[in-house]
């Protein structure tokens, strides 16, 4: 594969944002006692619970349901596409992903999950752009240096992928740094 030696870090970030959003709704669902919760967003909790058990199956439908219901639902659509990803169902992520952002174009769970999908497509130049937003918004500094440095060395661009790796390596990422030493 020619993206073996990409640093798939990002999807820790995208499974601890993940836990993290709903964790802060389930807080704001019981602290503040809200009662009139949407069935959207219930059946989306339910999608949730059948995807940390990893039925992502069963999951996607449910998360579909919740979908009809309002599709405009980030969460439910960010479920889904990290349902499908680890179904292998790339292309259907992508295209929740890409609906996400169409709504809110600065959801950066959706943005690194998108990253990481369009490397398993060979999206490379995509990716490459969804690593720059990364950089931009200041997440995943070190990763996104040198996941974007092994992509541009991908697509022969050798001076940029060494920029990235030793921006990377300085910021305490050793497989950045070393691809640094060994090819720059």
């Amino acid at each position: 594969m020619k993206y073996e030696n990409l640093l798939f870090y990002n999807c820790n970030f995208i499974s601890n944002t993940i836990f993290y959003i709903f964790s802060k709704w389930e807080a704001h669902k019981h602290f503040n006692k809200v009662k009139n919760i949407s069935s959207s967003e219930k059946i989306t909790g339910n999608g949730y619970e059948i995807l940390k058990e990893k039925n992502y199956i069963h999951a996607s439908e449910k998360l579909s349901e919740a979908l009809k219901i309002n599709p405009k639902n980030k969460f439910a659509l960010l479920l889904r596409a990290f349902s499908k990803k680890e179904l292998k169902d790339y292309k259907s992520a992508l295209k929740d992903l890409n609906t996400i952002l169409k709504i809110d174009s600065e959801y950066s769970a959706a943005v690194a999950l998108r990253a990481w999908v369009n490397i398993k497509l060979e999206n490379y130049p995509d990716a490459i752009d969804d690593y720059s937003k990364l950089i931009a918004y200041d997440l995943m500094l070190k990763d996104s240096y040198g996941n974007r440095g092994f992509l541009k060395e991908i697509m022969n661009d050798n001076e940029g992928a060494c920029s990235d790796w030793q921006k990377g390596g300085e910021l305490g990422n050793e497989k950045a740094s070393s691809a640094f030493k060994n090819h720059c």
